[in-house]
């Protein structure tokens, strides 16, 4: 019938939360009233059968609400069952001594009441357990340390209060070995419980807060009961049967509050730290007065202890301020370069903002190294380590305070510096890129490295970090288009930041729908006037933008990685192209582009072959192309790469000749059989004495090595006639062709037989 009204109780309200505080109230109610007319008799009156009967009711509230719960199903179930069998075995102790007394002044020690007592702490404890287990799961380490300390403070705290029992000669053998038990049972609980609320935290919920209450006034009656015993005045008392009433109430009520999530470690708070303090302190207490008074054996005992723990976790606490520390400094530290990383740069550099003064010139640099995938590729991933350390290095060397140097990740790095109120942002970043990207030796092989750069500058105090960030990396993408190393942020920037944002996205459905194809430009022969080869330069057809020209996509194909993946479409595009006028009869040649991934990947010259076999297409039809810049990368691995290609019959031209590094040593030693002398140089063939020197002097100098030239950039008929009275060879401009697809080439020059391999039609 109860457990009925206690389900009915629960089920009412407006949420299962609602429900489980009604029920708590109504427990509290109950026994409330109970206890009100319990306190109102007098156990030696002629009311004492009233008195326990009373009594024994207030006990039997509290196990009716800890089945009724086990019997509904709630998450605690297990706990219940032990609460209800804890408190059943106390009532039936209850009820066994004080039947016992109405006919013996004196129970036999141990009585059958003492056994149902003990049981009582038993289930305690198993019930205890069964809550960590099921609201906890498992703790750290230092927590459960810091449990430990607590437990053994408020052991400590309770034996020290029990020490007269403990040390009473007052008392025969039996009965203190029985009081003996009992204080060992509240010492065991309100370690337990103590220990929880040292690990729990103030956050733990309100059932742990009525738990601890329950038992602390529990325990609170035992220690009373224990120290009357022991002096000799103990009788049944109204206060102390009140409050162990009290205490299985509060208990019980526990079981009903509602179920708060696993929160461990946000649960603790600063004040939950007074446990561990206030059981270090009172065992020093304890240790203190034990100079002065004698303490029992295990009271001294339990407060060493109580220190040895406290000794072992204030080494713990240091050891993961430690580590706190070393974990702090790792999360902003790269690892590689031992540079500051991204989140260093946005942490202290928000800090350097706000603290500079608003006449202080702030400005952040981002600097990305060029051709760093080729290199990290092909000489592999410890020597591209190596090179960031050094670049890091480098970079070190020069950064003063309190100047901001993060490595962001990749080959990417970020300066935060102050400008002087003369300095130029481009000349001082122009000043940093050559001190730091002079070349260097790795695993013995000499690499040279160029990086791009964009600096943008605070304007206002508004700018945060993270505006200064992206404002650089618009302009250090700025600077790899324009192939100028050094940009400064300009708003109007973010127009094509945001193109080419567009581009990267579009690039992946241009190699699935086929959109980069190939046009052709003739290459003349100066002497004849014939047209014996073309040169393949790939467009984008742009499905929205129309047609592209390299130098709107190229760029970002080689920061997304996929310029291996272009070059090879071109080439599969040009040999078929080639089988396709060889079977026509055109004995022609085509020219094709390699970027620096390319020249250094030691399969090229495997694929090639691959593709002409597959065309059957003879070597000495096709020509690749390569700039001065990317020989200087790595010349060794260039050079090897080259003979490999030389030895499948294939012709080497150097493009752009007189625009990058490229010493005459490398002219002398590396397989070559063409230099294309760069159109700024032709240009101005015909009116600037100096380009036309230049001219001259590279096509004797060419000729001397073996070598044949190439002008590129021929625009009018000057032009021509200069570079063929300094004995070029070969030409190439607008003047004879803009490059056109396959079937445009091929009806612009008029070749339609091998026989027609003749002098080009000249104008379009």
């Amino acid at each position: 019938m109860l457990i009925s009204w206690f389900a009915t109780v629960s089920s009412a309200g407006a949420s299962k939360a609602g429900a489980f505080r009604a029920t708590a109230v109504a427990v509290l109610v109950v026994n409330a009233v109970l206890l009100v007319g319990f306190t109102a008799l007098h156990p030696g009156s002629a009311e004492g059968s009233a008195f326990r009967v009373i009594g024994n009711l207030t006990m039997v509230v509290p196990i009716l609400a800890c089945f009724a719960y086990a019997v509904l199903g709630g998450r605690r179930r297990a706990a219940a069952i032990w609460l209800g069998l804890a408190m059943l075995s106390q009532t039936a102790g209850n009820v066994i001594y004080t039947t016992w007394t109405q006919y013996q002044a004196q129970p036999p020690v141990p009585a059958a009441s003492d056994f149902a007592y003990w049981g009582f702490y038993v289930c305690v404890v198993a019930a205890i357990v069964c809550l960590v287990r099921r609201d906890h799961g498992s703790f750290p380490r230092a927590l459960w340390l810091d449990g430990a300390l607590g437990a053994a403070g408020a052991a400590t705290a309770l034996a020290a209060a029990m020490s007269p029992v403990l040390t009473s000669t007052h008392v025969n053998l039996e009965t203190a070995l029985v009081g003996a038990t009992y204080t060992t049972g509240d010492l065991l609980i309100v370690a337990l419980v103590c220990g929880l609320l040292a690990v729990r935290g103030t956050r733990g919920g309100s059932m742990w807060l009525w738990i601890a209450g329950g038992l602390a006034i529990f325990c609170a009656a035992d220690v009373v009961y224990a120290l009357r015993v022991n002096a000799g005045t103990y009788e049944i008392s109204v206060t102390l049967a009140g409050m162990w009433a009290i205490g299985v109430t509060c208990i019980a009520v526990a079981l009903w509050q509602p179920h708060r999530p696993r929160e461990i470690a946000s649960g603790r708070s600063k004040a939950i730290l007074a446990i561990p303090m206030l059981a270090t302190l009172t065992a020093v207490t304890v240790l203190v007065i034990s100079s002065f008074e004698q303490l029992a054996t295990p009271v001294v005992a339990l407060a060493t202890f109580t220190l040895l723990l406290a000794a072992a976790r204030t080494f713990v606490s240091f050891r993961q301020v430690q580590r706190l520390s070393d974990a702090r400094r790792q999360a902003v530290t790269d690892d590689l370069t031992g540079l500051g990383n991204r989140r260093a740069l946005f942490d202290h550099g928000a800090e350097r903002l706000q603290a500079a003064d608003l006449t202080e010139r702030l400005a952040l640099i981002l600097i990305d190294l060029d051709n760093f995938k080729e290199i990290n590729d092909t000489l592999g991933h410890h020597a591209g380590d190596k090179l960031l350390r050094e670049i890091a290095r480098r970079l070190a060397a020069r950064m003063v305070d309190p100047d901001l140097l993060v490595r962001l990740g990749g080959d990417e790095f970020a300066l935060l510096i102050t400008l002087g109120p003369a300095d130029d942002g481009r000349q001082i970043t122009e000043r940093i890129l050559d001190r730091v990207m002079q070349p260097l030796v790795i695993d013995g092989a000499r690499v040279r490295v160029d990086a791009s750069a964009g600096v943008a500058e605070r304007e206002d105090a508004g700018v945060q970090i993270a505006d200064l960030l992206r404002r650089a990396d618009v302009a250090m993408y700025a600077a790899k288009d324009a192939h100028s190393r050094v940009e400064l942020y300009q708003p109007q920037l973010d127009e094509a930041n945001r193109t080419r944002l567009e581009t990267i996205q579009d690039l992946d459905a241009a190699f699935v729908h086929g959109q980069f194809i190939l046009h052709y430009q003739p290459k003349i022969d100066v002497a004849t006037g014939s047209t014996f080869g073309a040169e393949a330069l790939v467009r984008w057809q742009h499905s929205t933008r129309g047609v592209l020209y390299p130098d709107a996509f190229l760029p970002v194909v080689e920061q997304s990685g996929l310029m291996n993946a272009l070059t090879q479409h071109v080439l599969e595009t040009a040999v078929a192209q080639l089988a396709t006028w060889r079977a026509a009869g055109l004995d022609l040649t085509v020219a094709v582009n390699l970027s620096a991934s390319d020249l250094l990947d030691e399969s090229l010259a495997e694929r090639i072959a691959g593709l002409l076999a597959l065309h059957s297409v003879p070597g000495s039809a096709l020509e690749l192309e390569i700039t001065e810049s990317v020989i200087m990368i790595d010349p060794k691995r260039a050079r090897e790469v080259l003979e490999a290609l030389r030895a499948l019959g294939l012709r080497i031209a150097v493009d752009d000749y007189g625009t990058g590094y490229c010493a005459l040593a490398y002219l002398r030693d590396l397989p070559v059989d063409e230099l294309k002398i760069d159109r700024s140089f032709i240009s101005h063939i015909a009116t600037d004495r100096r380009s036309a020197a230049i001219v001259r002097s590279t096509i004797e100098l060419a000729h001397a090595l073996g070598l044949k030239v190439v002008a590129e950039g021929i625009e009018h008929q000057e032009a021509l006639d200069a570079v063929a009275g300094f004995g070029c060879d070969y030409a190439q401009g607008y003047h004879f062709s803009r490059p056109l697809p396959a079937d445009a080439f091929i009806w612009s020059t008029g070749l339609t037989r091998t026989s027609d391999v003749t002098p080009a039609l000249v104008g379009t």
